[in-house]
This record gives structure tokens, C-alpha cells and sequence, in this order.
């Protein structure tokens, strides 16, 4: 570490703490700096071994043209969980990382104690999304155009689109986007445009309704308060066995940035239940 070979790949990866393993799962366009931003890492390696990485394409990872499914990505969590000898863990998952998460418990329930979805939606489950719910959405959609990137209200999850937009910025245009999403924005939807990432994400990949819905861990549903997303936050509560959520104030949908307080303490809390209730790992090779 810092850098690991997993699934063939060289991912980067952070480390901290000992006990019950906890894995971070950043989402698209991210990395694993949330983790340290939001001080979720600190607060979890007070009692737990938690591991963070940046996803294929993303950080320091490696960026390999194509595999970047939630199938894809679950399957490098578990391989990761390999490396680090995890037989077991909870995993974090925000926005699209939480649905590798969720896809990493569904292909192997038996390594997975529990799973906190940070404001996802499922590729599944986009039919119950009405964007128009995303104060935010408009003046991101405004921003967008400006400088010459064009977002369909209707096709809000095609990042593949998006990215291609993006990747032919040239002069006055791309200089508009620089401005609006900043350098290391930039460099980071360039390098992620170049592989099949975008198409990928909008897939189900085998992450069906009815796979989603067969998932027995415990299950923290935990969403802004102005998320666009919380018509699946209210989908999961309902039909999932063993599913609560909790609302970030003040947040929407990147409430480990927006909020990390309040999103940490939520976290945190949750996990400790978990462990004062005996959901725990057990028999993790060190």
C-alpha cells in the first residue's frame, strides 16, 4: 500500500485503524479523498480497519479503457477484500459506489455484514427518479450549457453522452467548462471519457429489482434532504427486509461534502449499533 494489484489492476488505496473491516466505495468522477475530506475515515479507524481506493479510472487507479459496470467494480471490491485478507466487511458506498456496493453484496452475501447507500439510484430502479425534484439540477443544466455541454432532463443518467460532449470542448466552449467544474474537474471527466464508463454506469449489469430486493444485511439508506434521489431512499425503506434511512440536513446529493458533520455522525452511529448488536466480522485473516 498505497498501491495494491487487484483484478488485474494497480489500485490506489488507503488504509487505517484495526478491528472489523469497513470498505469506502467512492462514485463516478470521484475519488477516495471524500473519505479523508469528510473525516469518515478518522471516525470509523477508531474502532474499525477501514480500507478507501480509488475505483478503476478514477484517482490514482488504474484507467483501463472498458470493465466499469457495477458487476465490473463489485467484482474489484472483492478481489480488493482479498488482497487485504477481509473475509468479511461493511461497505460505504456513495452515490454509484453504493451501487457497487450493493451489486458486491448481491454476488457474495456471505462476505458482506452490512451496507450503507449514500444517496444512490439504480440503474434498476430509474423509473421512479423525476429529476425535476433537484433544485440543483437547473442551475448545474444552466452552467452546462453555457459552456456549450447540452443535458437532456429526459436523459439525466446518460453519462456516456455527457462525457462525449465533453471530450470535444475545444477553445472558447472548453474554457466556459473549465471555469464551471474547475481544473481538477476537468482532468477528471477527460481522463473517464476516454473509456466506456459512462455507458457502463447506466447498465444494470445483473443488479436487477428483484436481485436488489433480496438482500438481507442490514441496509442504511442514507440520503440529503434535498436529494433528487429520494423517491428510491423511500422505495428501499419500503420494500427491503432490513432497511432505515436518515435524512442529512442541508445536503443533497453529495452530503459527505455538503454536510460532513452531520453525515459522519449518521455513519458512524449506524455502524456502532451494528456492533453493539453484534453485527460484526468474524474470523477475518489478518
Amino acid at each position: 500500500m498505497p498501491k495494491l494489484k487487484v483484478n488485474g489492476l494497480t489500485l490506489h488505496v488507503q488504509q487505517a485503524g484495526e478491528g472489523p473491516d469497513v470498505i469506502l466505495i467512492h462514485g463516478v468522477t470521484g475519488d477516495l479523498s471524500i473519505w479523508f475530506l469528510c473525516r469518515a475515515m478518522t471516525e470509523l479507524a477508531a474502532t474499525h480497519r477501514v480500507t478507501a481506493f480509488d475505483l478503476r479510472g478514477h484517482g490514482y487507479s488504474d484507467v483501463p479503457p472498458t470493465g466499469y459496470t457495477s458487476a465490473d467494480h463489485a467484482a474489484d471490491v472483492l478481489a480488493l477484500m482479498d488482497e487485504i485478507g477481509a473475509s468479511r466487511a461493511k461497505l460505504v458506498g456513495h452515490s454509484f459506489g453504493a451501487v457497487v456496493a450493493m451489486h458486491a453484496a448481491v454476488l457474495a452475501p456471505e462476505r458482506v455484514d452490512a451496507i450503507v447507500l449514500s444517496d444512490p439510484y439504480f440503474p434498476a430502479l430509474r423509473h421512479l427518479e423525476d429529476l425535476s425534484r433537484w433544485n440543483h439540477w437547473q442551475a448545474f443544466h444552466q452552467e452546462a450549457a453555457d459552456a456549450g455541454v447540452n443535458l437532456s432532463g429526459e436523459h439525466w443518467y446518460d453519462l456516456g453522452k455527457f462525457f462525449d460532449q465533453v471530450n470535444h470542448l475545444d477553445g472558447e466552449r472548453l474554457l466556459r467548462f473549465r471555469q464551471a467544474v474547475g481544473l481538477p474537474g476537468l482532468n477528471r471527466l477527460l481522463k473517464l471519457a476516454g473509456t466506456t464508463a459512462g455507458d457502463d454506469s447506466k447498465v444494470e449489469a445483473g443488479l436487477t429489482t428483484d436481485l436488489i430486493l433480496g438482500v438481507r444485511q442490514p441496509v442504511l439508506a442514507l440520503y440529503g434532504d434535498g436529494s433528487p434521489f429520494l423517491s428510491t431512499a423511500e422505495y428501499l425503506v419500503e420494500h427491503l427486509p432490513n432497511c432505515r434511512s436518515v435524512l442529512i440536513p442541508n445536503a443533497q446529493h453529495r452530503a459527505p461534502e455538503e454536510n460532513p458533520e452531520a453525515f459522519t455522525a449518521a455513519l458512524k452511529a449506524w455502524i456502532e449499533s451494528l456492533d453493539e448488536a453484534g453485527v460484526a466480522a468474524e474470523g477475518v485473516s489478518r
